[in-house]
């Protein structure tokens, strides 16, 4: 009967204590802001719309043309995703085999640039395949868009779970004085992690892993508590039909002055949400759709 009373007594102690430190932790003002940097800096209206593959359903994505395209319809950032030949160079792509949206097949590690460029580029067999593209369209390198489109601002994802992309990556970033225009991102937060540390100068988004803990620590309301390694997050607005970004979510990164971007939106009705929900930047398939859309 005493050691009942006991451990009950100990537990509503444990559990008032606990609360106690739980609201401590709600009011604790957020002290980990990441600094403004450039990239950021020129955003014109409330949101950056941000072309999802270079604007891949309006042209094959991933490619010089593409991000010609988007530039042209209103696309304020190209995002595109890179991996490296087996000579080095560093090409815009998505996959790590050119099966899904050329006419040859192989993988990219194990391929020249030369070999890579002698097979036409079209749309996605599977998500596009009956729109027909251009002739003469050829996988590029990433130097090409960066010669091309030297004012504008790039998301670049680093696909292969590797070093050695992040550098060649790096390298062409300084040889072109990028620094204030690239945000580079990859899923894998060991990557990321590899990166900052060989590129200190080019500024991140979170990986995955890293994108959770933030997600996890809003969900708490202690958000605010975070210690973002990157200066922006990319999000699904769900995922497995659980909500993701929220507006606990928005209000924390922006008290961390983290910018929160959110994949992939085709949709008026939901870009419009998105707009009023307060995120960043949208991520598109439809730059066009998006710049149309009356803010």
């Amino acid at each position: 009967m005493i050691m009942n009373i006991l451990f009950r007594s100990l537990g509503f102690r444990l559990f008032a204590c606990l609360t106690l430190i739980y609201g401590v932790l709600l009011l604790w003002p957020a002290h980990n802001q990441v600094k403004p940097i450039a990239f950021y800096q020129n955003q014109v209206g409330p949101v950056n719309n941000i072309a999802h593959g270079t604007g891949r359903e309006l042209m094959p994505g991933n490619t010089l043309e593409g991000a010609l395209n988007s530039v042209a319809v209103g696309a304020d950032i190209i995002e595109l995703d890179v991996h490296l030949t087996a000579d080095k160079f560093v090409v815009v792509r998505h996959d790590e085999t050119i099966d899904s949206t050329t006419n040859g097949s192989g993988l990219i590690a194990e391929m020249s640039l030369a070999q890579l460029q002698s097979f036409d580029v079209g749309f996605h067999k599977g998500d596009y395949p009956d729109k027909i593209a251009p002739q003469g369209i050829r996988i590029p390198t990433l130097e090409s868009l960066f010669v091309a489109l030297p004012d504008k601002r790039f998301l670049i994802e680093l696909k292969p779970d590797d070093t050695e992309t992040g550098i060649q990556l790096c390298a062409l970033v300084e040889k072109h004085k990028l620094y204030d225009q690239v945000v580079v991102g990859s899923f894998h937060s060991s990557v990321l992690q590899r990166f900052r540390k060989v590129c200190p100068r080019v500024p991140t988004s979170l990986g995955e892993a890293e994108a959770q803990k933030l997600v996890i620590l809003s969900w708490l309301g202690l958000g605010h508590l975070y210690k973002s390694p990157g200066y922006s997050v990319q999000l699904p607005f769900e995922y497995n039909g659980v909500k993701v970004v929220s507006g606990t979510l928005l209000r924390a990164a922006k008290k961390l002055n983290l910018r929160v971007d959110v994949w992939t939106v085709n949709d008026p009705e939901k870009m419009r949400e998105l707009i009023a929900l307060g995120v960043d930047g949208i991520i598109t398939d439809r730059p066009d759709i998006l710049q149309g859309i009356d803010i």
